[in-house]
């Protein structure tokens, strides 16, 4: 027999054998967001001589407070939430349009962003002409511009359409059009703000299905909207976000029902 340890006096034998530990598989985040802070600050407040003038300060409005999330690759979020929450905001800090107050983001892969259709836009000039700056614009080089020009037609469905200056074009066409050059850039990061009911019903089929294949190449979609449909069909996991806070996150079904509640609806 073993002789025991000197200071602690146990023997070898006495120790029960620890199991191996299984590593664990570090996850891959596209998207990390910590603490982020927004604040509204009225022209008042910026411009003391307006205040004087106006009577008032104004309302110092906190978008989003403190608000932390995180997107593994591969993985769809939605976010939720009352108009006035946060949401637009959280996608436009994320796409690097807005710088927030505090807080960091991290992201890793390419972004793609439906958060203003039609804000790069030129209404005097062709779809077809406005599908090359948009393309262009993200960086793409003129041959794979010219590559993606026809199927970025054929996929909204404007091909006949494509010679006409954009200002003749439907609110629904500018958002199919901005829809289809969002989605045909291969995004690592697809950012989407209540555009999901654009077009008929075969183009929203197709919108969803342009979505789900995006997801499937292991990108990321994060979808801020009221219908909570497209959380249950894209998402794996819900963010509700009320008053610039976040109030509850997880599975879809479960968020979904407490937001509900929260709101005292039956059916939103």
């Amino acid at each position: 027999m073993s002789q025991p340890d000197i200071e602690t006096g146990i023997t070898p034998e006495a120790v029960e054998p620890v199991e191996p530990v299984e590593p664990v598989e570090p996850v891959d985040y596209a998207i990390e967001a910590e603490g982020i802070r927004v604040t509204y600050r009225p022209i008042t407040a910026k411009i003391p001589l307006l205040g004087k003038v106006m009577g008032g300060k104004g309302t110092v409005v906190n978008a989003l407070d403190g608000v932390s999330i995180s997107v593994p690759v591969g993985t769809s979020i939605g976010v939720l939430g009352r108009n006035g929450a946060g949401k637009s905001t959280l996608l436009r800090v994320i796409a690097g349009t807005l710088k927030p107050d505090a807080g960091v983001v991290r992201i890793r892969g390419r972004i793609s962003t439906l958060l203003s259709l039609g804000s790069g836009f030129n209404g005097d000039l062709t779809g077809r002409r406005n599908v090359w700056l948009g393309c262009l614009a993200t960086g793409l080089s003129r041959d794979e511009t010219e590559a993606l020009v026809d199927p970025i037609l054929e996929f909204s469905e404007l091909k006949e359409a494509a010679d006409r200056p954009l200002n003749t074009y439907s609110s629904g066409m500018v958002a199919r059009l901005a829809f289809a050059i969002g989605t045909s850039m291969q995004p690592d990061i697809l950012l989407i703000d209540e555009i999901l009911a654009v077009g008929d019903e075969s183009f929203r089929d197709k919108s969803r299905d342009a979505m789900k294949s995006l997801v499937e190449r292991a990108g990321n979609l994060v979808i801020a909207s009221h219908r909570l449909k497209v959380f249950r069909e894209l998402c794996q996991e819900v963010v509700w976000i009320d008053r610039g806070k976040v109030m509850d996150a997880g599975e879809p079904r479960y968020v979904i029902k407490e937001y509900r509640k929260f709101i005292k609806a039956g059916i939103v």
